[in-house]
């Protein structure tokens, strides 16, 4: 593993949490309390097959009532920074109107959160479509992009006074690709043609609220969160090569080169042929607003090794090694032991491909691994491997910044155990530092929590 001296993180560095509102609250006392709509995760959990025994959100882990218990353990955490999402499954009626119900438990949480000292970074989309527009083509019908620019408006004339740092978008990847071409995350479709109108429509959609927002006040921070990888050849064979960038294309340039260069990669252009959606006039003018965000979120869980693949539609598929260290759900998190520094090779690439069309500062927005972890007999829970998987990113992102990379906050994923999307409850998928007892809902924090708690004190790793 890479190693540095005793690195003190800068003074504006943010220690931070992350986590979803559909994950933690999930829909039970939401669409009984406040009349909200249904997202398509529980419709998808109920008929997909593809979730882990069909488990719905309901209840999430029930942040609904248990909030200020939640808060208090960050502030006990010491956190000063905390991004979660708010969902335009609750905020927005089918009419585009405020649900004022669902607004009060906002303002109500939000308020003990800044009580405690927390800044609050919102999301304003983390997968939360509401079933009657997933009806409708989701993502794959434009005029989706209205409601999201709808549900924008309403967080900032209601909760703006809250918040702090707006995140429009949490990992596109995951909300098109993973949702309507390989239909492992809802609403579970498999088509590239429709999966590349829902890329455009989604990065229109955020073009659109940026622009909305900033219409109502100048001043505010916009950003957004992405899952970019970085994906390295098998061999150093030109098939390899090439695949090794499709699969970088696929899940990080199809999503960053709108962004800041204002158009889609030429190789993935060639690769998907006729199957792009209608750009129309303007489209690309919309979408192209890196230069004015003011942060770029990075979700990183892994890198990944990749060989050409003639079968599949998009030319590649990964490489798994038996060698390389797994978590609790067998995802190799540092793969192969000669690519054990995925994150830091992922920060140099994209700062430096995008440093001179606007890319100002980024923040890891997501990192973290899972483990089936448990309760010993003193009631403790000791989850090594998570912490050594959070030092060892840490220490990416140290030398990252010694590497002249803007890197200003990390935030672990997550606090708490919570709903884990297609995986359910399942065992091995808990990626918290704070145990939840889905018997009981009792919270417990686990070893993990102590060593963040004081690294978040000493601002250094031990």
């Amino acid at each position: 593993m890479y190693q540095l001296q005793t690195f003190q993180f800068p003074k504006d560095f943010k220690f931070g949490a992350a986590d979803a509102d559909l994950q933690v609250i999930g829909e039970q006392y939401t669409l009984k309390n406040e009349g909200s709509e249904p997202t398509m995760w529980t419709h998808f959990a109920k008929t997909s097959g593809s979730v882990y025994k069909n488990q719905t959100p309901l209840p999430g882990i029930d942040r609904y009532h248990l909030w200020k218990k939640d808060a208090d353990l960050m502030r006990e955490l010491g956190l000063k920074h905390y991004r979660t999402s708010i969902s335009m499954a609750r905020t927005m009626t089918r009419n585009k109107k405020p649900n004022p119900k669902a607004l009060e438990w906002y303002k109500k949480y939000f308020t003990y959160l800044k009580k405690n000292g927390l800044k609050i970074y919102a999301t304003l989309y983390h997968w939360e479509l509401p079933q009657y527009l997933s009806e409708k083509g989701g993502w794959k019908n434009r005029e989706t992009a209205t409601y999201l620019v709808e549900h924008a408006k309403i967080v900032y004339e209601n909760l703006g006074e809250f918040i702090d740092e707006y995140f429009i978008l949490n990992e596109p990847y995951q909300a098109t690709f993973e949702s309507y071409h390989l239909g492992i995350h809802a609403p579970g479709e498999r088509n590239l043609k429709g999966t590349l109108a829902a890329i455009h429509n989604l990065l229109l959609a955020q073009g659109m609220v940026f622009q909305t927002l900033k219409s109502l006040n100048k001043n505010l921070k916009l950003s957004t969160t992405y899952n970019p990888r970085v994906t390295y050849a098998a061999n150093p064979y030109p098939e390899d090569i090439k695949a090794a960038q499709y699969a970088y294309g696929y899940q990080t340039g199809m999503f960053t080169d709108p962004l800041y260069l204002g158009k889609y990669p030429d190789y993935m252009m060639e690769l998907f042929e006729d199957k792009m959606p209608e750009i129309k006039d303007g489209d690309m003018d919309i979408i192209k607003v890196g230069a004015g965000l003011h942060s770029f979120g990075v979700n990183f869980y892994r890198g990944k090794v990749i060989r050409y693949d003639p079968k599949s539609d998009v030319r590649f598929a990964e490489v798994i090694y038996p060698q390389g260290i797994v978590n609790g759900l067998g995802w190799p998190v540092f793969v192969p032991p000669t690519y054990q520094e995925a994150l830091y090779d992922l920060l140099c690439e994209l700062y430096h491909r995008y440093e001179n069309f606007g890319m100002k500062q980024i923040y890891i927005t997501e990192s973290g691994t899972c483990w089936d972890d448990k309760v010993n007999k003193k009631g403790e829970i000791d989850d090594e491997f998570r912490i050594f998987f959070l030092r060892e990113h840490f220490r990416q992102v140290e030398k990252a910044i010694l590497a002249g990379i803007p890197v200003k906050g990390f935030f672990i994923w997550t606090l708490m155990d919570n709903y884990e999307w297609d995986l359910g409850y399942m065992p091995g998928s808990n990626f918290g530092i704070v145990h939840i007892d889905r018997q009981t809902m009792k919270r417990i924090p686990k070893n993990s929590y102590y060593w963040y708690k004081q690294m978040v004190r000493s601002r250094k790793l031990d």
